[in-house]
This record gives C-alpha cells, structure tokens and sequence, in this order.
C-alpha cells in the first residue's frame, strides 16, 4: 500500500501499517495512548519482531553495515565507510568527545580516520554469508537493462505463483540489501558484485535464462564471468561423462541488434550462436544505434555436441514471462 498524502505521522508508514495491524487504536484512543498501551501489552515484541518486514529490514540494516565497514561508499555520501549521524540538538556538541571518541578508538584505524580496522572481516563475512542457491529452471541472469525493474517482476511472478520459482541476483539473494546504495567505483561494491555473480553462475541449474539489450554487452558481468562460468561448468560435467548441471540456456534479446526493429527475440542454446557482443558507441547501450557489433557468442565443442544431440528446445518459463514484459525493463525513472 502506497503512503496517502494525507499521512503526517513521525514513524515510516509501513510501521505505523504494521503496527495498525497488529495493535489496532481503539476508536477515541489518541496517538499517546495508543502507544502507551502499546508499550504495554506483553506480547508486543513477538507480534513485531518475528514478521517478516522486520526481519527483511534486520538484513538490510546488516548487510548494508558490513558493506559500508568494507570501504564502500553509499550514495549521497562524500566518504567510504560508516558515517556518524551528525547531531543539531542544542548541547549535543559535548556528545563528541564520549561516544564518537570511543567509536574512533574502537573501529578506526589509528592515524587514519578514513580507514576502518575490520574492514577485511566485513568483507569475508557479507561473501561468507552470501547464498547463491537459486531455483532449478529459475535462474535469471541480465546485462544492459534495469535490474530493479526485472527484481520487481521476479517478486511479482513468485509471488503470483505462492513460491519461490525465479530467482535472480537482485531479487531473492542478499545481493538486494545492498545493491543501488552504495557507489559503483573500484573497491568493496564492485568486487562484491564480480564475486557473487561469478557463483550465482556456478550456482545455476537446469534451464538458464538471461535478458539483454541489443546483445551481449562485451564487458558486463554476465559476458565475462557468469556466462563463461556456466559453459565452462557444462563442459566439465560433459568431459567427465557427468549429466550436466545446467542443461539448457535461453537468452532473451530486446531490441536485438541483428534483427532490425524487431522489439524482443528469445535464443534457446544453440540458437545462442547468433548473438552478437556488443560494444557501446558512448556509456549506455538505449537501442541497436547506439552500439557496434563486437563478435558473436561462442560455445565450446562439448557443450555444442551435447546441445546438438539433446535438440530443439522450449524457451524457458522465464524467458517467456520476460518476452511478455520486456517494456518494463527497458525503462528508467
């Protein structure tokens, strides 16, 4: 439900919802008594606390700490790191030299007010507590188009569906806590997100999807690491005479740059072969005018063999659900 204009309330009105919900005010009860019975009421905090909104809110708050103690810079922020709230109270300026002075001594390197001690042990913890695992025939890898838009139509299908059926980096990983907060620049950030993509690739299984722009962007994640992952992974279990993990791939193109003003086109594994690598003529790729064809896709010996012997194949679940909105993905606020 969308905030009403009308709300003034000094809590967020997801809480103010929440607590409505489980805590109705009772009809004449002001606002203070409301919350004074609130306060009371003996089962408040497992009403509260063991929700969903507030556990997703407990990840968020966390991860986004330990990315910010790694050295990341959130947007909006000249510094990297975690920041302290600067308080505007009349007396608060002697709060400096109690708590802010023991956070220093505490968590800042000594001569150094820019570097964080455990920067390191952040780090290694957000990739240690990182899940990869993502659904059987579900996984939805992209480059070039807006990956908010897509995580929003993943939720949105799993949650039409009742379960988790997709999953993709941005939506159902922990990758989503952090992912447009902080500043994409050489560092914690961008490693993080080289990282978890390359296991998300190593991660995958069954049926692939992907969706790109025009083709495959010649140095995004996707053509670079979790593509390459996921052959290379194919073409072990092959070498090995295993059955392979990843056993199809479809690749959703919208605007491909090979067919003309065609709005979106699906390649299903050997098919794969016809797209080309791309290279942008300035920053961002918005239509087939504005890249240059760079190579096409390649696909190992084994892995074609296998390809060929399994054949035709159906597009993927996803890959259709994608076709059907691939407007939205192309579309920025």
């Amino acid at each position: 439900m969308l905030q009403p204009k009308t709300y003034k309330g000094l809590i967020p009105f997801e809480l103010y919802l929440e607590l409505s919900n489980k805590l109705p005010q009772n009809l004449g009860e002001s606002d203070q008594q409301w919350v004074n019975r609130m306060k009371r009421d003996p089962a408040f905090a497992q009403k509260m606390f063991s929700t969903g909104l507030f556990k997703m809110e407990l990840m968020q708050a966390v991860q986004r700490r330990e990315m910010a103690q790694a050295g990341a810079r959130r947007v909006g922020y000249q510094q990297a790191g975690p920041a302290l709230v600067k308080l505007n109270q009349p007396g608060d300026s002697g709060a400096k030299t109690t708590m802010a002075s023991r956070y220093i001594d505490e968590f800042m390197v000594k001569g150094d007010p820019t570097k964080y001690k455990y920067a390191t042990e952040a780090y290694n913890l957000l990739l240690e507590q990182f899940n990869a695992r993502t659904p059987a025939n579900g996984s939805i890898f992209w480059n070039g188009i807006n990956e908010l838009a897509l995580a929003k139509l993943v939720d949105k299908w799993n949650s039409d569906l009742g379960a988790e059926i997709f999953g993709q980096l941005e939506a159902t990983t922990e990758a989503r806590y952090v992912n447009k907060r902080f500043e994409w620049e050489e560092g914690a950030f961008k490693n993080y997100f080289t990282t978890v993509s390359d296991r998300l690739g190593h991660e995958a299984r069954g049926h692939v999807t992907s969706v790109v722009r025009c083709g495959l962007r010649f140095d995004s994640i996707f053509t670079t690491t979790e593509l390459p992952r996921m052959m290379k992974m194919m073409q072990d279990n092959i070498k090995k005479q295993q059955p392979p993990v990843v056993t199809d791939l479809t690749i959703v193109v919208i605007q491909p740059k090979m067919e003309g003003n065609r709005g979106v086109a699906a390649f299903t594994n050997l098919d794969i072969q016809d797209i080309p690598i791309v290279r942008p003529k300035a920053w961002r790729i918005n239509g087939p005018d504005d890249c240059t064809v760079d190579g096409k896709v390649q696909i190992n010996f084994p892995v074609r063999d296998y390809w060929t012997k399994r054949g035709k194949r159906e597009h993927s679940a996803a890959a259709l659900k994608i076709m059907k909105d691939y407007a939205t993905l192309i579309k920025w606020p």
